[in-house]
C-alpha cells in the first residue's frame, strides 16, 4: 500500500498591502494555483462591482472563482503569477502550472518525500 505523501511546498503570496506565507499542495494537474475566499480576503481582494466569477471545475466538481495576480515567492525567488480566488472556502490550496511551472524546473521524488525547486531563469 502506498503511504500517503503530499508534496507540499510552503511559500509567500504578496498583494499590494500584505504577504502571506501558506503551505501549499504542488498540482502538477492544476491547470492554476488555487486559494479559498477567507485567504483572498486578507490578502485584499474585493468582488468588483458587476464582476461575474467563473466557473473552476475540478475532481470535487465546480467551485465560483475569479482571477487575480499575486506576487509569489518561493525560497529567494519572486514572480507574478495568476491565481484563481474561490468565493468559497471548502478549496484546497493548490499550486498550479501556469507560469509557475515555466519559471522552475521541479522533481518529485516521491521515495524520498520531498519535491524540489530549480529556478530556470536569471536573478
Amino acid at each position: 500500500m502506498l503511504k500517503k505523501w503530499k508534496p507540499i511546498i510552503l511559500l509567500t503570496l504578496i498583494s499590494d498591502t500584505v504577504s502571506l506565507e501558506e503551505y501549499l499542495l504542488v498540482d502538477s494537474g492544476a491547470d492554476i494555483t488555487l486559494i479559498p475566499k477567507k485567504v483572498g480576503k486578507e490578502l485584499g481582494f474585493t468582488l468588483k462591482e458587476g464582476e461575474e466569477p467563473d466557473s473552476l471545475g475540478g475532481v470535487t466538481g465546480s467551485t465560483p472563482i475569479v482571477y487575480r495576480q499575486l506576487k509569489i515567492r518561493i525560497g529567494k525567488f519572486e514572480f507574478d503569477a495568476p491565481v484563481a480566488w474561490a468565493l468559497e472556502e471548502r478549496v484546497p490550496f493548490l499550486l498550479g502550472r501556469e507560469v509557475v511551472f515555466d519559471k522552475f524546473n521541479i522533481e518529485f521524488k516521491q521515495a524520498e518525500r520531498k519535491v524540489i525547486f530549480r529556478w530556470r531563469g536569471k536573478q
